[in-house]
């Protein structure tokens, strides 16, 4: 009979593999893209310790009082610490990137 130690030595010393079974793999790059826009400094500071950089971005438009109510969702319910003032901030920069109205681009000219 054989100990528990000198059994699990001999299954890790089976178990090691060597160099060229190694398999590597390279994951692709993509670009943090977050959008332009009013206040995004605050968002960055605020919404980026959760989020991904590209979250927003995947979001749909929505009203100004749908993101108003996600952003006092993600303080009430996740317990985001996130001040009134940086709440608003947030509010405008969302609205502003991802409000219901796409952004109107400047005339061509």
């Amino acid at each position: 009979m054989s100990s528990p130690i000198a059994q699990s030595q001999s299954s890790a010393a089976g178990s090691k593999l060597n160099a060229d079974q190694v398999e590597r793999i390279t994951l692709p790059k993509i670009p943090a893209d977050i959008p332009a826009g009013p206040n995004v400094q605050v968002y960055e500071k605020n919404c980026l310790i959760c989020h991904s950089a590209r979250y927003v971005a995947m979001q749909p438009r929505f009203s100004k009082a749908v993101w108003q109510s996600e952003v006092k969702k993600m303080v009430d319910t996740y317990g985001a610490s996130i001040s009134p003032a940086d709440q608003a901030l947030i509010v405008e920069y969302l609205v502003a990137v991802k409000g219901s109205e796409p952004p109107t681009s400047a005339p061509a000219k």
